[in-house]
């Protein structure tokens, strides 16, 4: 199977909002994978719970771009062939300073984390360009990186996001856009706000994709819940913002 899926976490609240989804399918980055195969840590499981949907079915990975985040989902939809009518699709957008590719798993390092397309390929990731980043990949993604510049990955991005966004609408899957911290607030990344570079028609239509809510890195720093790195949000904080931000939203958006 391309989704992975953790059957060993058991439910632990109870539903306050039935959706009607049997699938919660989820993309993104370390800010939606649940590192733990038995126990909920991420809002994805949280909401799994509080929204009422049988099984999570994800493709985040640690470190991971929105080459990624858009590439992987549309496979793994290719592949797997999810019922739309059964079937929420949140994603959670990431870095914009991450470059990533789909490589031969011989060019996978030792990584605690992985995503397969096939046996054989592979999600070759980055992790950004800030001074701590770690990828999983040898083959020079740290040299690609220079020839770019902030226009050129706004661009890229955007292409990424409105493909997918395409690619959903016209699969007819119910889906939510949300991105994983305010590019314009400060963090330990690189990530920046795409739309002080694109045309304005691009930039509005960029606006109009992603639903408007306190983004999960801002509502943790707020509310002092980050984890000790000072980044990412701890399982309090995306329990939290699940139940106060997400699903709220979702009950006002959510036919």
């Amino acid at each position: 199977m391309i989704f992975k899926t953790r059957t060993s976490i058991n439910k632990q609240f109870d539903t306050v909002q039935q959706f009607g989804f049997k699938n919660l399918i989820v993309s993104g980055c370390s800010f939606t994978y649940n590192n733990h195969d038995s126990s909920a840590a991420t809002w994805p499981y949280y909401l799994r719970d509080l929204g009422g949907f049988d099984q999570v079915l994800d493709c985040s990975l640690p470190g991971a771009g929105n080459h990624h985040i858009a590439n992987s989902l549309q496979w793994a939809l290719e592949v797997e062939r999810p019922n739309p009518a059964d079937s929420l699709v949140i994603v959670l957008w990431s870095g914009c300073d991450r470059d990533d590719y789909i490589c031969p798993e011989e060019n996978i390092k030792p990584y605690p984390f992985k995503f397969n397309y096939s046996r054989d390929v592979a999600s070759g990731i980055s992790g950004g360009l800030h001074a701590t980043a770690g990828g999983n990949t040898e083959a020079g993604l740290s040299e690609l990186a220079k020839t770019k510049t902030l226009e050129s990955r706004a661009v890229e991005n955007y292409l990424y996001i409105n493909g997918l966004w395409h690619y959903l609408k016209n699969s007819k899957y119910q889906f939510v856009f949300l991105n994983f911290l305010d590019g314009n607030l400060p963090s330990r990344t690189c990530h920046f706000d795409i739309t002080k570079y694109l045309p304005t028609p691009i930039k509005n239509q960029y606006n109009l994709m992603f639903t408007k809510i306190t983004d999960l890195y801002t509502w943790a720093l707020k509310n002092d819940q980050l984890m000790s790195d000072d980044f990412h949000p701890s399982p309090d904080g995306h329990l939290d913002w699940t139940r106060k931000v997400l699903l709220p939203k979702l009950q006002t958006i959510i036919a």
